[in-house]
């Protein structure tokens, strides 16, 4: 009984080994998909970044109008927010008294006047004496400027406006009594308005450094460019910048000029985006991703260029400058239109087939 089951046992391990062999099947050969990368056009960009910042629209200046004389008003600007052309009249001051003040003065210079060329006869003549003569001339002189006195407090009971005037705030009503210099009206001078810009130390640095050419835009809350009548961007011109840097933020303030454009309502407060668009002045140099430039080579670096012919990379030695912001500055190897492996490159080899991803396309 035992030898029958041993036998039978041997039998079992020998029919579970002929089984396992007569399955084994033969291993598939499945190709490797080629590696998927991402691509950058050298150029495509123009060498042109854009960088946005916050910007406030500030007037020219701002200025608090007063009276020199006192008196009582009886004219003022009745609206605030409208803008009132150079030269018209913003308030008034009653002028009866200053208008009688003029006419005392006027008669009395008639009077020295008259007394003055008397003396002028009589002094020929040697009747009167040379002290009583530069007395009557000495009064004559002092009804002149009484005279032109009267006519400045005239003037100066008036206020206009001393540019395009935009009125910020009244600061007194109507009938109110005013003394001199006590502030009337706030107006800003809009002739052109100041757009103030916080630039950060690395971009004023460069800015130093190379001088590239640049141009400045507004931006609405959409992110488009702001336009005048014209369909034309509005564009802001330099017009000066603090060389202290703000502790706290560690940046600069730079102020752009705005004209004044019809079509345009811009006020002073308000806060909007100003795009400025930097082009590199050195048409020789291209600046690319980081992620494209190969350190782990044979070469300091190079770049994985990319032929559509033959769907393969190569690898290419370049010269690499100043590197910020995630990109770096190939200034010799490559040249515009060629297309590089920005995204991919630690799993390429020389002549490698690879995939360029497609967004629109899905990736398996």
């Amino acid at each position: 009984m035992r030898n029958n089951c041993l036998r039978l046992t041997m039998w079992l391990i020998a029919s579970v080994m002929v089984i396992s062999g007569c399955s084994k099947d033969e291993p598939k050969q499945t190709k490797q998909p080629a590696p998927l990368v991402q691509l950058y056009e050298v150029g495509a960009d123009t060498q042109t970044t854009a960088r946005r910042f916050v910007a406030r629209v500030d007037a020219l200046s701002t200025v608090d109008l007063s009276f020199q004389v006192s008196g009582r008003i009886n004219q003022l600007v009745e609206k605030q927010g409208i803008v009132v052309p150079e030269g018209e009249l913003l308030a008034a001051l009653e002028p009866q008294d200053y208008e009688l003040a003029l006419r005392q003065a006027k008669s009395s210079l008639r009077k020295a006047e008259s007394d003055f060329q008397r003396g002028e006869e009589l002094k020929k003549e040697s009747y009167i004496s040379d002290s009583d003569y530069d007395g009557l001339k000495t009064n004559y002189e002092n009804a002149q400027i009484a005279v032109e006195n009267a006519q400045l407090n005239i003037e100066y009971a008036e206020l206009h406006a001393p540019f395009n005037a935009l009125i910020t705030n009244r600061l007194v009503e109507k009938h109110s009594f005013v003394q001199p210099n006590q502030p009337v009206l706030r107006v800003q001078n809009i002739n052109y308005l100041r757009v103030h810009v916080n630039v950060p130390e690395r971009m004023m640095r460069m800015a130093v450094e190379e001088g590239p050419h640049y141009q400045v835009y507004l931006e609405n809350k959409a992110g488009e460019k702001v336009t005048g009548n014209d369909g034309q961007p509005v564009t802001l011109s330099y017009l000066e910048h603090r060389t202290e840097v703000n502790e706290a933020t560690q940046t600069y303030r730079v102020t752009f000029k705005l004209p004044r454009i019809k079509g345009v309502e811009l006020l002073p407060g308000m806060v909007l985006t100003a795009r400025i668009e930097i082009e590199r002045p050195d048409a020789q140099s291209w600046w690319v991703p980081l992620k494209a430039v190969d350190t782990s080579g044979q070469e300091e670096f190079a770049v994985w260029l990319y032929d559509e012919k033959t769907k393969t990379v190569s690898y290419h030695p370049v010269e690499v400058g100043v590197i910020r912001d995630n990109q770096a500055q190939v200034k010799g190897g490559i040249s515009a239109g060629q297309k590089i492996v920005s995204a991919g490159i630690r799993q390429l080899q020389e002549n490698m087939t690879v995939r360029p991803f497609d967004s629109a396309k899905p990736v398996l």
